[in-house]
C-alpha cells in the first residue's frame, strides 16, 4: 500500500508546532508507565478488593525527571502504610483480647448465676418438701382426731339414747306398779290353805323353776316380769283368758296366763325404740360440716392468757376504759361475739380478729394501755389457728395500731440515744416506765413479723408492697439503734428481710421531696445496717442507777447479730435493683472489706475460740457477698469505694490477700475454696503483676500470719 492512499504530505507536517513531536513522546511514555502501574501485585494481602497502595503519589511533570528520586519517596510512603497497618493490627487484637475477656466474664456470671439458680431450686424443692410432708402429717393427725371425736360423738348420742329408753322403761313400770292394783282373791281361795292347794302352788314355782313366790320377783324386777311376757302372753290377753275360763275349768291350759298377783291383767303395747332413736342424717352432716367455728369459739374462750394465770376474756373483766368505767372489756366483747354472724370459720375469725382490733384502737384513743398484751395473746391465737390469708386481710388495721404501740416505747430510746439530758430524763420518768411495762414490744415485733410472712407467702403479690408502704421510712432505723434492745433488733432484721422487692428495698414512699425520695431511704437504710458491724448493743445508762453495771452481751449474741445482718445484705443484692443500691452506696462495700478483715484477724487474734464455726460463716458470707456485687455490677471500681472508709485500702489489700493465698488449715479450716478463688478474682481486678507477686511471696505458704 502506498503512503498516498493515507493522503499523507509533507506540506502537512510542516504545519505542526515545533515540539508537538517532544510533547507526544512524554505522553506516550507516561501512558505506558500508569499502564504498567495500574494494578500492581500486593504483598500484603490487599488484592481482595482491598486499596492498592500507590508507590509513586507524585504525578511525574517531566519526562526526564530522575527516577531515583521516585522510588525513595514511594519507599517512605510504604514504611508508613505498613506501619499504620500494624497499629490496626495491634488495636484489633487488643479490641478482640477485650471481648474476649468480657465473654469469659459474662460466662461465669452465668454459671455462678446458674448454680444459684440450682441451689435455690433444690433448697425450694426440699422446703416444699418438708411442707408438703408436714402438711400431710397435719392433715392426717387433724382426720385422726376428727374421726376420733366423731366416733365419740356418736358413741356419746347412742349411750344417751339408750339412757334415755331404759329410764322411760323403768318409769312406766314403776307407775304401772303404783296404779295397777293386783288381781283381788275370791273368798273361797283366801280361806284354804296352801295346803289344800297344792297343785297350783306347784305349777306357780314352776314357772321360774327356783323354789320362789313369783309375788316378789314381779315387784323387784319389773323388767324380768315384762321380758317374759313378750314371750309367753299373746297380745289380746284379756279376750283369750276370758276364752279359757269360760271353756274348761281345768287348770293346765290357765298355767300359761297365771300372772303375778301385783302384775296388771292388761297392758297397752309400748312404743318401738328405733322410732326414737332415729337421728336426721342431713342435720348430723350440718354439724359435721360447721363444728370448726364452735371448736374456735372454744378454743379462743379456753385460751390462756400471757399472765399465766387467768383465760383471755377472764382477764379482761380486771379492766374497763376510764370513758366508761361501768362496762367491762369482756362485756364489750361478750356483745360484739353475740351480734357476729359468719358463714364459716374463716369469716368468723376475722371479725373476732376485727372485735380484738377495734378494742385496741379504743385504747389508743383514750391512751388506756394495760390490756394491750391480752390483745395481742387473742390476735396471735386467732391468726395462728388461720391460714396466711387473714393475716394479710387484717394488715391493714392492724400494722398501723403496731406501729403506734412501738413508737410510744421505742421512739424515747431513739432520741435518748442522740445524747441530751432532757432525753434521757424522759426516756426514765415514772410516765414512761409505766409506758414501758404495760407495752411489749417484741409482742408487738412478733405480730408484724407473722403479718409480713404471711404477706410473702400470700397469693396477693402487692401485699407485701402494700406493707412496706404502711411502715413509716423512720421506723426501721429507729429499731436498728444499739441502744435498743438485742432481741428488737434481731426482730426486727427479720422483718426488714421481707422488704427485698423487685423495685425497692425497706419502707416504700410516694413522696417525690429529695430528702425523702426512695433513693435516700434506702441509702440511709444500708448505712444503718453497716453500722452494726462496729456497734456492740448497749442500753442508755439511767441515771439514777448509774453504780448498777451494765450487762455485757456475749460475743455468740454479737456475732449471730452481725450475720444476720449480711443475711439481710445478701437478701438485698438479689435483685438487680438492690444490687445496685449496694453498689452505689458510699459505705457498704467498705464496711463489708472492713469487717472480712476483722473476721479474718479474729481467728489468729483469738485461735479455736467457742465462736470459730460463726467467724469462718461469716468470712465465707461476706466475701461472697463482695464478689457478688463486684461481678454483677458493670464497670464497678472497688478501690473507689473504699476511700470514705478509714482504713478500707490497707483492710482491702491485707485481707483479700490472706483470703487468697488460704490453705484451709487449722485455724481457716472451713474457709470455702470458692470464696478464696472469689478473692482471687477481686484481686486481679484491683492489683498490677507487680503488687500481686509482692504480696504473694509475704502470704505465701508457710509464711502467713
Amino acid at each position: 500500500m502506498d503512503d498516498d492512499d493515507f493522503d499523507f504530505s509533507d506540506h502537512d507536517l510542516d504545519d505542526l508546532p515545533a515540539n508537538e513531536l517532544q510533547h507526544l513522546e512524554a505522553s506516550a511514555v507516561r501512558a505506558t508507565q500508569q499502564q504498567t502501574q495500574a494494578a500492581p501485585e500486593s504483598d500484603y494481602g490487599l488484592d481482595d478488593g482491598e486499596e492498592v497502595v500507590n508507590l509513586d503519589d507524585e504525578p511525574y511533570m517531566d519526562v526526564e525527571e530522575p527516577p531515583s528520586r521516585r522510588s525513595q519517596a514511594d519507599a517512605n510512603q510504604l514504611l508508613q502504610r505498613i506501619k499504620k497497618l500494624e497499629q490496626d493490627k495491634a488495636r484489633e487484637k487488643r479490641a478482640a483480647d477485650d471481648l474476649k475477656t468480657k465473654l469469659q466474664t459474662k460466662a461465669g456470671e452465668a454459671d455462678t448465676l446458674r448454680r444459684r439458680h440450682d441451689v435455690d431450686s433444690r433448697r425450694y424443692e426440699r422446703q416444699l418438701a418438708d411442707q408438703q410432708q408436714s402438711y400431710s402429717t397435719d392433715m392426717a393427725a387433724l382426720k385422726t382426731e376428727m374421726e376420733k371425736l366423731r366416733r365419740e360423738k356418736e358413741s356419746a348420742q347412742t349411750d344417751h339414747m339408750f339412757n334415755q329408753h331404759d329410764a322411760r322403761e323403768v318409769g312406766m313400770a314403776r307407775r304401772t306398779a303404783r296404779t295397777m292394783p293386783s288381781r283381788p282373791k275370791s273368798g273361797a281361795a283366801a280361806a284354804l290353805s296352801p295346803a289344800g292347794t297344792p297343785r297350783r302352788a306347784h305349777k306357780a314355782r314352776a314357772q321360774l323353776g327356783d323354789g320362789f313366790d313369783d309375788d316378789d320377783i314381779v315387784m323387784a324386777s319389773p323388767s324380768k316380769n315384762r321380758d317374759r311376757q313378750k314371750t309367753a302372753t299373746p297380745r289380746h290377753v284379756g279376750k283369750r283368758k276370758r276364752q279359757v275360763t269360760d271353756q274348761s275349768p281345768i287348770p293346765l291350759p290357765a298355767l300359761q296366763l297365771s300372772e303375778p298377783r301385783s302384775r296388771p291383767s292388761r297392758k297397752d303395747p309400748e312404743p318401738e325404740p328405733a322410732t326414737e332413736a332415729k337421728i336426721d342424717a342431713a342435720l348430723l352432716q350440718h354439724f359435721r360440716q360447721d363444728d370448726r367455728r364452735f371448736t374456735l369459739l372454744h378454743r379462743l374462750l379456753s385460751h390462756p392468757s400471757s399472765n399465766g394465770t387467768d383465760r383471755i376474756l377472764e382477764a379482761l373483766t380486771q379492766h374497763a376504759f376510764p370513758s366508761q368505767p361501768s362496762k367491762k372489756l369482756s362485756s364489750i366483747v361478750y356483745d360484739a361475739l353475740a351480734a357476729t354472724r359468719a358463714s364459716d370459720v374463716h369469716e368468723l375469725a376475722l371479725r373476732i380478729c376485727h372485735i380484738f382490733l377495734d378494742l385496741w384502737k379504743r385504747c389508743q384513743n383514750e391512751k388506756y394501755y394495760a390490756p394491750t398484751s391480752l390483745i395481742l395473746d387473742a390476735l396471735h391465737f386467732i391468726l395462728a389457728c388461720e391460714p396466711a390469708q387473714t393475716a394479710v386481710q387484717v394488715a391493714e388495721r392492724a400494722v398501723p395500731l403496731i406501729i403506734a404501740f412501738i413508737d410510744l416505747v421505742s421512739d424515747p430510746i431513739s432520741k435518748a440515744a442522740k445524747g441530751g439530758e432532757k432525753a434521757i430524763a424522759d426516756l426514765y420518768s415514772a410516765t414512761q416506765r409505766e409506758i414501758a411495762s404495760q407495752i411489749d414490744v417484741l409482742d408487738c415485733l412478733e405480730l408484724l413479723y407473722l403479718i409480713a410472712t404471711s404477706c410473702v407467702s400470700s397469693t396477693d403479690s402487692e401485699a407485701i408492697t402494700r406493707l412496706w408502704h404502711a411502715i413509716p421510712s423512720t421506723f426501721a432505723c429507729m429499731l436498728l439503734v444499739k441502744e435498743q434492745p438485742r432481741p428488737q433488733i434481731t426482730l426486727m432484721l427479720h422483718i426488714l428481710s421481707t422488704s427485698a422487692l423487685a423495685t425497692s428495698l425497706g419502707p416504700i414512699t410516694t413522696t417525690d421531696s429529695a430528702h425523702e425520695s426512695q433513693t435516700s431511704i434506702e441509702d440511709a437504710l444500708i448505712n444503718r445496717l453497716t453500722n452494726l458491724f462496729t456497734e456492740t448493743p448497749k442500753p442508755v445508762p439511767d441515771p439514777a442507777a448509774s453504780a448498777t453495771p451494765v450487762a455485757v452481751v456475749p460475743e455468740g449474741e454479737i456475732w449471730d447479730l452481725r450475720l444476720l445482718v449480711l443475711h439481710v445484705l445478701t437478701g438485698f443484692s438479689i435483685s438487680q435493683h438492690g444490687s445496685v443500691r449496694l453498689a452505689q452506696n458510699r459505705l457498704c462495700v467498705g464496711r463489708l472489706i472492713k469487717y472480712l478483715d476483722n473476721c479474718i484477724t479474729s481467728l489468729y487474734r483469738h485461735p479455736l475460740s467457742p465462736t470459730q464455726d460463726l467467724k469462718i460463716t461469716s468470712i465465707n458470707v461476706t466475701m461472697k457477698l463482695i464478689y457478688h456485687i463486684a461481678t454483677t455490677n458493670t464497670d464497678f471500681d472497688i478501690k473507689s469505694k473504699l476511700v470514705n472508709t478509714l482504713g478500707g485500702q490497707h483492710a482491702y489489700l491485707v485481707a483479700l490477700t490472706r483470703l487468697a493465698f488460704s490453705e484451709g488449715l487449722v485455724l481457716e479450716a472451713g474457709i470455702e475454696d470458692a470464696v478464696v478463688n472469689m478473692a482471687h478474682d477481686v484481686l486481679d481486678e484491683g492489683l498490677s503483676m507487680e503488687e500481686g507477686d509482692a504480696f504473694g511471696k509475704v502470704y505465701s505458704s508457710g509464711s502467713s500470719v
